[in-house]
C-alpha cells in the first residue's frame, strides 16, 4: 500500500511527520516545492511534482488543503486516476462541495472521506487530535488504520458530509467561545485586574472553564499569537457555516455576528495569526 499525502501547511506538515516516522508515508506534494523540499531533506520522502503523479502513485492519497477552491481543484485533477483508490480529505471545507466531489470520485471508481480534525497543530504533535470521518462505512476501518499513526481518537459519523457537519457544529460553538473569551479578558483588563488574577478566574474559578480556555487564555492574556489555528481559517469556517445554514434553513446569529467580527479582525492585519488574536479587535477598538 502506497500513501501519499498533498498540503505541507501547518496541519499536513505534522500530519506527514508522523505518519513517515511509522514508515506509513511514500509520497508528498506541495503548492510551494521549498516546504516539500524540506520536508523531504527531514524525512526523506520522495516529492511527487504534480498531484497527478502523487495519485498516478499512489493507493491512499491524503489531501490537508485550506479551502473549498483548493480542495476541488485537487480532486478534479485526480479522478482520471481514482479507480481503486481512496481518497481521505483532512481538510474543513463545505459538506455540499465535499459530497459532490465523492460522488465524482465514486463514478470514476474509487472512495473519498471527509475526514477533518478538531484540534490544534499541538494536538497533531502529540497524536491527539479527533478526526470525524465522513464516508462509506464498509470500508472505514483502512482509514482508521492508517489515522490511527496520528489522531488520538477517530470517530464514524455517517455517510460523506457528516464528518464535515460535525466538525462545523464543534467549530461553531468554539469560535463563540473564543470571542466569549476576548471580551471578557479585555474588560478585565481595562478594569485593572491583573493578569494573574485573570488566569486563575478562567482556569481555576470560572464555570466556563474548559480546555479551550487552557489552550487560548495564555495566548490573550501575553499577547502570544503563534499560529495553532489561524484566524483566517476560523473566519472560513463561520462563513461555511453560514452558507450551510441557510441551505438547512437554520438560523445562526450569533455565527453571523463572530463571522463578521473575525473578517474585520482579518482586515486588520490579523488574518495569518492565531485566532485567540480577535482580542486585538478589542483592545486597538478602545480609547
Amino acid at each position: 500500500m502506497k500513501v501519499g499525502l498533498i498540503g505541507l501547511g501547518v496541519m499536513g506538515y505534522r500530519i506527514a511527520a508522523n505518519l513517515r516516522k511509522v514508515n506509513l508515508l511514500n509520497f508528498v506534494y506541495n503548492r510551494t516545492y521549498s516546504n516539500a523540499e524540506e520536508f523531504s531533506k527531514i524525512y526523506d520522502v520522495n516529492i511527487s511534482k504534480s498531484v497527478e503523479e502523487l495519485a498516478k502513485n499512489s493507493d491512499i492519497i491524503l489531501t490537508v488543503l485550506s479551502d473549498d477552491d483548493a480542495v476541488s481543484d485537487t480532486i478534479y485533477k485526480i479522478l482520471p486516476y481514482a479507480k481503486g483508490k481512496t481518497i481521505i480529505d483532512l481538510s474543513t471545507i463545505s459538506p455540499t462541495t465535499s459530497i459532490n466531489l465523492a460522488n465524482n470520485v465514486f463514478l470514476n471508481g474509487g472512495l473519498m472521506f471527509d475526514a477533518p480534525m478538531m484540534g490544534t497543530s499541538v494536538d497533531v504533535e502529540q497524536k491527539k487530535v479527533s478526526i470525524i470521518v465522513g464516508g462509506p462505512k464498509d470500508h472505514f476501518e483502512e482509514v482508521r488504520n492508517l489515522l490511527s499513526n496520528t489522531a488520538g481518537k477517530i470517530i464514524y459519523a455517517g455517510n460523506n458530509g457528516m464528518g464535515l457537519y460535525m466538525k462545523l457544529a464543534g467549530n461553531m460553538i468554539f469560535a463563540s467561545f473564543i470571542n466569549g473569551l476576548a471580551e471578557a479578558i479585555h474588560f478585565a483588563e481595562r478594569a485593572g485586574i491583573s493578569k494573574d488574577a485573570i488566569t486563575d478566574l478562567f482556569l481555576n474559578i470560572s464555570s466556563t472553564r474548559s480546555p479551550a480556555s487552557i489552550l487560548k487564555l495564555s495566548k490573550m492574556v501575553n499577547s502570544n499569537f503563534d499560529v495553532q489555528f489561524a484566524l483566517k481559517h476560523m473566519r472560513k469556517d463561520t462563513e461555511i457555516m453560514i452558507r450551510e445554514g441557510q441551505k438547512l434553513k437554520v438560523p445562526l446569529p450569533t455565527t453571523s455576528l463572530i463571522s463578521n467580527l473575525l473578517k474585520i479582525a482579518e482586515g486588520l492585519g490579523f488574518g495569518e495569526l492565531d485566532v485567540s488574536s480577535i482580542i486585538e479587535l478589542y483592545r486597538k477598538g478602545t480609547p
